[in-house]
């Protein structure tokens, strides 16, 4: 949103109260309200963006952001960004957000070892684990081999191998997953605050004067009877 849209929306707003006092409820911020919550709307385009763009998205939860919503506290509008307080996401979207620092050793990824947050150990936890395996499960992997012709003996015999049980292929695999971000870290997408940042900037604190400055008019207006419109 830019400034002309937010000057649209307060313009509107004072209209509306001059043409029916009773569209509108002089004792609340509604251009301010309205301007925040479209606000709030581009941070969420923000976000996906982002983490579209650092192809961070596994299972898709992180995309999962919560519609904006405005809670009037005393005389403060207060706009409600982001994940629901105690979501899953709400627990891990700051690792993505700013990184976290691997362990470590001989084969790390030097660029990947920087972040906020810091891996304290190889070891690997079970709901790590878990996590991976259900990542691996909406993955979706293919895999080939060459094709080599075999003799009839030779086939018998591999028909006789032993087949490898998937269940323990997934958490070997997951658990080498695991050990692999361990020792390299996660690399800072930064998404959260390249948001911040691109919406809540300059044109964001000039829409919240003029939103305000509409709002104290029909304040103002509404003192004493309908004349003193």
């Amino acid at each position: 949103m830019n400034k002309a849209q937010a000057k649209f929306i307060a313009d509107d707003f004072v209209n509306k109260f001059n043409a029916e006092f009773n569209d509108v409820d002089p004792n609340t911020f509604n251009a301010l309200e309205k301007v925040l919550f479209e606000f709030g709307l581009e941070f969420n385009k923000a976000i996906k963006r982002n983490l579209q763009r650092a192809a961070a998205i596994n299972t898709g939860a992180l995309l999962d952001i919560e519609i904006p919503f405005i809670q009037n506290k005393e005389s403060l509008s207060v706009l409600n960004l982001g994940y629901p307080i105690g979501s899953k996401q709400d627990k891990y979207y700051d690792f993505i957000n700013k990184g976290v620092s691997g362990v470590g050793g001989k084969n790390a990824k030097k660029k990947f070892t920087t972040g906020k947050y810091r891996f304290k150990s190889m070891k690997v936890g079970l709901s790590m684990r878990n996590a991976i395996i259900r990542w691996l499960a909406n993955a979706k992997f293919k895999s080939g081999a060459v094709r080599v012709p075999i003799t009839r003996v030779e086939k018998k015999r591999k028909s006789l191998t032993a087949i490898t049980d998937a269940a323990k292929s997934k958490r070997t695999l997951a658990y080498a997953i695991a050990r692999g971000i361990k020792r390299d870290g996660i690399k800072a997408t930064q998404y959260v605050d390249q948001a911040i940042n691109l919406v809540f900037n300059k044109e964001f604190r000039e829409a919240l004067e003029i939103a305000l400055s509409a709002d104290i008019i029909v304040q103002i207006k509404s003192y004493g009877n309908n004349d003193n419109r």
